[in-house]
């Protein structure tokens, strides 16, 4: 597979209903292992998102479609510094961690607030302000995966 149908997989176009089903399985094979742990990730950030009152909390599965991401974890603050607060706070939770300190690769957003991405490699979290959100409607766009509700996630959470 070349570089430019590689892209096309990552970046999550409609591309990837060409490719021919054995590639496709090829190409997106997911240690078990790995992927575990990307969801206790994505459920624990969504956790401290709820905690600090993050609106319509998601985990959206997305390790079938791209290599970009296990999961993207998306919320909605109120405002600009509910925003920054939010990001904040899934940063301090999760380097705070005894068992397994965790800190994003890359941090973009802060400075405009409308929408900040954490990037944890194997988890994307999206914290947009409620314009940003509906316009760019990550959910429309990864429709057809898996996406978790927060109540489901808490209850997942409260069951371990």
């Amino acid at each position: 597979m070349d570089i430019e149908n590689e892209n096309k997989i990552a970046a999550g176009s409609e591309y990837i209903n060409d490719i021919d089903e054995a590639q496709e399985v090829k190409y997106l094979e997911i240690n078990p292992a790995q992927l575990g742990k990307s969801k206790a990730l994505a459920e624990k950030i969504s956790a401290v998102l709820d905690d600090k009152k993050g609106r319509n909390v998601k985990i959206i599965e997305t390790n079938k479609q791209t290599i970009i991401a296990d999961y993207f974890v998306i919320a909605t603050g109120t405002s600009s510094t509910h925003i920054r607060a939010l990001a904040g706070e899934v940063e301090q939770q999760l380097k705070e961690n005894e068992n397994s300190a965790v800190h994003p690769s890359r941090v973009s957003g802060h400075e405009s607030s409308d929408w900040i991405i954490l990037d944890y490699d194997s988890v994307l979290v999206h914290i947009f302000n409620s314009e940003a959100r509906e316009y760019y409607n990550l959910e429309k766009l990864w429709g057809t995966l898996e996406i978790s509700e927060i109540e489901d996630t808490l209850l997942n959470l409260e069951q371990k």
